[in-house]
């Protein structure tokens, strides 16, 4: 079997992937493997990622994992916890890494991938979800880590979560929602119209684990469970792209569409996205995995009514539509603030959510 051995510390480029409160060690040696590499289809579970040297940390992160695997052209990471029985050729869409025992021999000269890991001026500990809520304290009103709890971190007293026939909960991937109209995590939010008064700005951040299959799939809704029409929603289109809708009380109705590139088929990928509504439009730019993407369109429109209670009820994976199916895969986490995040904020949000 030919090799290469490389140095690769437990840290991630730009998402700050660092976990040393659950690491023993900050850095794993690796293996290129130029031959015996996986046949496909891999036998381990898909997840996205944005390059190699990411599908790598992950390894890195997992003390199980002992072969990364990474697919160029489908953006796909597979963490093995055993070289596989049935081995081929290494083409060039895939990249494999076997991780190295503390046992086997290390190289007398390593190479390092990416940033060496944080600094002084960047401690691990500043990582953590009580940090960055306090370091966003002005601006947060709900934040709900789902491998937790149903509580806001926020506060804890207030705006607790409510799971509705949800029957699975992992401390690795969150609550499972199963696809059905039924099913989902509903939050009291009563008088929250303050938050979406026109000329007031607000983000929204949303990371699950799920599939851009060919269906419009709810991610949430403000809305009156007794007349859920024109909610205040956030959802993924067929096409794999992300639109957003938010409903005044006075009528009028805007909404924006950004091109994410979500791969449409059944793979269910670990995706993060924040939206930033900027008082009288949804701004151009929308995060999705660590980039900004642009906008692809927007629309606003009047409608007759009462929209006094629309933003009364939260519902975490329904939009309580016809049109718009029922959430099917993990949520992990959901928050709303004021004001707008830039990158680096929406970074450090789902780099707690990955904890």
């Amino acid at each position: 079997m030919k090799s290469s051995v490389i140095w690769l510390t437990a840290c991630a480029f730009s998402l700050v992937l660092c976990q040393s409160v659950a690491l023993e060690h900050g850095s794993a040696v690796f293996e290129l493997l130029t031959s015996d590499c996986p046949t496909e289809p891999v036998d381990a579970e898909a997840v996205a990622a944005q390059s190699e040297p990411e599908c790598s940390l992950l390894c890195t992160l997992s003390s199980e994992c002992r072969l990364s695997v990474y697919l160029t052209d489908r953006a796909v990471c597979y963490r093995l916890s055993a070289m596989p029985t049935s081995t081929g050729s290494c083409g060039s869409r895939m990249v494999a890494r076997r991780k190295l025992l503390a046992s086997e021999t290390a190289p007398s000269n390593p190479v390092t991938v990416g940033p060496s890991a944080p600094t002084s001026a960047t401690p691990a500990s500043s990582l953590s979800e009580a940090s960055v809520i306090q370091n966003l304290s002005s601006n947060f009103v709900l934040w709900y880590n789902f491998k937790k709890s149903f509580k806001n971190f926020v506060n804890q007293s207030v705006y607790q979560a409510e799971p509705v026939n949800v029957t699975e909960q992992s401390p690795v991937d969150g609550v499972r929602l199963q696809g059905s109209s039924g099913s989902y995590v509903k939050v009291s939010t009563a008088e929250f119209s303050k938050y979406f008064a026109f000329g007031k700005q607000y983000s929204m951040f949303f990371q699950g684990k799920f599939s851009c299959n060919s269906v419009d799939k709810c991610i949430s809704s403000f809305l009156d469970v007794n007349n859920p029409t024109n909610p205040t929603d956030l959802y993924i289109k067929s096409d794999g792209n992300i639109k957003a809708r938010v409903q005044f009380t006075s009528g009028t109705y805007i909404s924006k569409t950004w091109s994410s590139g979500c791969a449409g088929d059944s793979v269910e990928r670990l995706m993060s996205f924040g939206i930033n509504f900027g008082g009288t439009d949804f701004v151009f730019n929308a995060y999705y995995n660590g980039s900004m993407i642009n906008s692809i369109d927007t629309s606003t429109s009047v409608f007759g009514g009462n929209f006094i209670n629309v933003h009364n009820n939260l519902l975490i994976g329904s939009c309580m539509s016809a049109a718009i199916q029922p959430f099917d895969g993990w949520l992990q986490c959901w928050a709303l603030l004021t004001g707008n995040l830039d990158a680096a904020q929406f970074d450090q949000l789902r780099n707690v959510c990955s904890l």
